[in-house]
């Protein structure tokens, strides 16, 4: 099973030379990767159905392997993923956090739990694992702040 968690920072009010972007910036950004993560990725389809308020699923695809996950989301808080343990499938879940130690300062703490393969011993596919994660969640932080500074959310969104 790997554990992992990192956080990226998103504002630094002393550097005046980087946007800072509200809280619902932020959160609209998150929430758009969560519903379109395609968006973000252009190798995966994704397709997803309303469970309720705030409660969806969503079937992505990359390449040969398709997984369902069951998304909850608190708004302006946090986004937790889990996939559905009812299919033939490997178990894992996510939690993305907005934490604002002072204000302005906004951070996303990204937390990842999945099962591996025990197959693969000559490879650290933990490792490998944990540096995709922090580098597609730097990538997805870097486009949600240029979605916000261009203004373009509502078009990326329809």
């Amino acid at each position: 099973m790997l554990e992992f968690e990192h956080i990226v920072q998103v504002n630094d009010l002393s550097n005046n030379s980087i946007v800072a972007l509200t809280r619902a910036q932020l959160w609209k950004g998150l929430v758009l990767r969560a519903r379109s993560p395609e968006k973000f990725n252009h190798s995966l389809q994704c397709r997803s159905d309303e469970l309720a308020d705030n409660e969806f699923k969503r079937t992505i695809e990359a390449g040969n392997t398709r997984f369902c996950e069951r998304v909850v989301l608190f708004p302006e808080d946090r986004i937790c993923t889990r996939t559905v343990q009812k299919l033939n499938q490997f178990n894992a879940q996510s939690t993305t956090s907005i934490e604002e130690p002072e204000k302005g300062y906004l951070f996303v703490r990204f937390s990842y739990k999945r099962e591996l393969d025990d197959n693969d011993s000559l490879v650290d596919v933990g490792e490998h694992l944990k540096a995709a994660y922090v580098q597609i969640d730097r990538d997805a932080i870097a486009m949600i702040r240029m979605l916000a500074e261009s203004d373009l959310f509502d078009q990326t969104i329809n």
